[in-house]
């Protein structure tokens, strides 16, 4: 017995970690399907009730939520108990599909709309930190990375099944049953949190304190760390990409291509699948994702892609480039991912993440009000200018690591 006994712990521990990796993975592909769904119906029915100035002001709200509830997020999530912050993260997204069910049964939906969209983005910023810790918790750093790569494969297949479904759905149904079954993927995510992050649940390491104060000292932390500001920023400028294209492309296959709701499912599926297709080849080739200053190559490419986008009016031609645009923003979302569970702390990871959160709702409300500011609804001059910003940001930053020698 006593010679067993030192292999059995590793074993356990690889089941322990086998078990946690798979609840994550599953969580994620529950989740990230019922966004899916969230961004074909609600960008659709803000498309028929108003227009692209609707579903601009609809990720305007969402940005706002997210990047002042963020500076409270990031602290109680390093200060309280995980378990119970996403738990509560979890309500308050059931509560937003509530609302949604609501917008699409009445006859005035925007208000609805506009109550999910801040509903949902309260409970999405307590839930990022709080996986994020228990992640930390669970699975050693070597095995980090890898664990990002899956994690963002079933984020691909949860955005493919839900524009998918979402498509499929607003073709042949009323919006309300997309929306029923987000409602139920809701419950299967509460379900997973119950049975498997119980175990992982953090003992606060301080007592609840000033908030802006634990926010200086968060700040400091990650600005004494080069790399992983560096990794902030350029998560929040991939971020900016997905966010151009959640506004834009309802009123560019409306107005630009004159067509309907199917084009636009179609071209959200190829967003999906281009994906899974380049997460599916790095998790595979894993060297891939290790390259120094990857992430900064892809977000470049990414600039090009929007401009090629914009440019093309041949619809397999689009689809094919969209693709492309999905696939290097989630290979270069999961690379960043990696590396922010890699270099934060985990009595830090809730500030980090709402850091993160908060460069990617600057972004995005620079975005999503700009059509409501410029008073423009041209979709193709809004992807070309996004994508040389972001190109000559890739550029310049790019330039900069290589003269610091930041890897």
């Amino acid at each position: 017995m006593t010679d067993q006994a030192p292999a059995t712990l590793p074993a356990r521990h690889l089941r322990n970690r086998a078990t946690i990796e798979f609840a994550v993975m599953a969580f994620s592909l529950a989740s990230f399907t019922t966004i899916g769904l969230s961004l074909v119906v609600t960008s659709w029915i803000a498309a028929v009730e108003g227009s692209v100035f609707l579903v601009g002001q609809l990720f305007f709200a969402s940005s706002t939520t997210a990047l002042v509830f963020s500076i409270y997020a990031g602290v109680v999530t390093d200060r309280k108990n995980r378990l119970l912050i996403i738990r509560q993260g979890q309500s308050l997204r059931i509560l937003g599909v509530c609302a949604l069910v609501v917008a699409t049964l009445g006859t005035s939906a925007a208000p609805w709309l506009f109550a999910y969209a801040v509903l949902f983005s309260l409970g999405t910023v307590l839930n990022a930190g709080a996986l994020d810790g228990i992640v930390q918790l669970a699975v050693d750093e070597q095995q980090r990375m890898k664990l990002a790569i899956r994690v963002s494969i079933c984020r691909q297949l949860g955005i493919l099944c839900g524009t998918g479904l979402g498509g499929v759905s607003l073709h042949h149904l009323p919006a309300v049953w997309p929306v029923l079954l987000m409602a139920v993927l809701m419950m299967v995510q509460f379900v997973i949190i119950s049975l498997f992050f119980a175990d992982y649940q953090n003992a606060p390491s301080k007592p609840p304190g000033h908030v802006i104060s634990a926010w200086k000292g968060g700040l400091r932390s990650i600005l004494g760390q080069p790399r992983l500001a560096f990794t902030i920023l350029t998560i929040g400028l991939l971020f900016s990409a997905s966010q151009m294209a959640n506004v834009l492309v309802p009123g560019f296959v409306r107005d630009s291509l004159q067509q309907g709701s199917d084009v636009y499912g179609l071209l959200e599926m190829a967003w999906a699948a281009g994906g899974g297709a380049a997460l599916a080849t790095a998790a595979v080739r894993t060297r891939l994702s290790g390259a120094h200053r990857r992430e900064l190559v892809i977000l470049i490419m990414a600039g090009v892609a929007m401009v090629a986008f914009a440019s093309s009016r041949s619809l397999p031609l689009l689809v094919a480039i969209y693709a492309i645009l999905g696939g290097m923003f989630a290979w270069g979302r999961a690379i960043c991912d990696g590396r922010i569970l890699i270099l934060a702390k985990n009595e830090e990871i809730g500030r980090v993440r709402a850091a993160t959160s908060m460069v990617v709702s600057l972004l995005g409300m620079a975005i999503y009000i700009s059509p409501t500011v410029i008073g423009s609804e041209d979709a193709i001059l809004y992807y070309v200018s996004w994508g040389v910003v972001l190109s000559v940001a890739g550029a310049v930053m790019l330039g900069l690591c290589a003269r610091a020698g930041w890897n």
